[in-house]
């Protein structure tokens, strides 16, 4: 009997358009009758993913920054920060090339160039973010939730990110979305982490806990579960990998697998 549903947002739960799927109320009230809470696990900073957690009215703990932050009513309650210095020959590469360098602190994005990204506005970059500059104290002091970089314009896929992030050291590993964009995280950081640590908190197994997603970020995560499962426009990896692939794609396949396991 599955207790908790841990979904991801973007390209999951979320449409292209950014909406939600139709039948979405009738679909919570259904699980609210069946005793099933829904929480979200997101790329998404704090800042980025607390319109959706309003919208939706989560009150469980959620995951955001892949899995690096969990935050609860607006406030942290684990996270698991990385330093920022190690990563200095790689962000001073990126900002040379050109390349949109934001870091999140405690949920809050910064900027730590002005491009072309971070100045217009842009459907890609979600949220708005406060310039400010590295300086020389904050390659010793500070501490991270996830570092973001963005290659929108350059033509060249992921090849350019790829490239820097062979540089990445053994307490660091990346997370890739669209053909253009990477999140680099600690190396203990990542959903599946993320969903152990919920369920724990909420006294669940993780055999109780269902789990969706459509990206390669989500592959911990439906592994952790005790049934993970894909939407239909998923990456042919985490299709390979899941328990069972929903035959609709984005939120109108999370609401009918999630309807039929429930229900089975």
């Amino acid at each position: 009997m599955y207790k908790l549903i841990i979904c991801d947002l973007d390209d999951t739960l979320l449409d292209p358009m950014k909406q939600l799927p139709v039948g979405f109320d009738n679909f919570r009230q259904t699980l609210e009758e069946r005793g099933i809470k829904f929480t979200l696990a997101t790329g998404r900073s704090n800042q980025s993913v607390q319109p959706f957690i309003d919208a939706l009215n989560i009150d469980l703990p959620y995951a955001s920054s892949n899995g690096a932050v969990i935050m609860q009513k607006g406030h942290k309650i684990h996270c698991f920060k990385m330093a920022l210095g190690p990563l200095r020959p790689l962000i001073e590469i990126a900002q040379s090339m050109g390349i949109s360098v934001i870091y999140v602190v405690d949920g809050v994005e910064y900027a730590a160039n002005l491009t072309d990204f971070i100045q217009k506005p842009n459907p890609d970059n979600l949220s708005t973010q406060i310039y400010r500059p590295i300086v020389a104290r904050d390659w010793q002091e500070l501490k991270v939730d996830k570092v973001f970089l963005a290659d929108p314009n350059s033509g060249v896929g992921l090849s350019r990110l790829y490239a820097l992030a062979n540089n990445l050291g053994p307490h660091y590993h990346y997370h890739c979305f669209e053909d253009w964009a990477m999140d680099i995280v600690s190396r203990q950081v990542d959903k599946g982490n993320a969903l152990k640590w919920i369920a724990q908190y909420l006294q669940l197994a993780p055999q109780e806990v269902l789990a969706v997603g459509d990206g390669e970020n989500d592959l911990p995560m439906i592994q952790a579960a005790g049934h993970g499962f894909a939407v239909a426009n998923a990456i042919l990896e985490l299709q390979l990998q899941a328990d069972s692939i929903a035959k609709a794609a984005y939120g109108q396949g999370v609401i009918e697998e999630c309807l039929r396991l429930i229900q089975a």
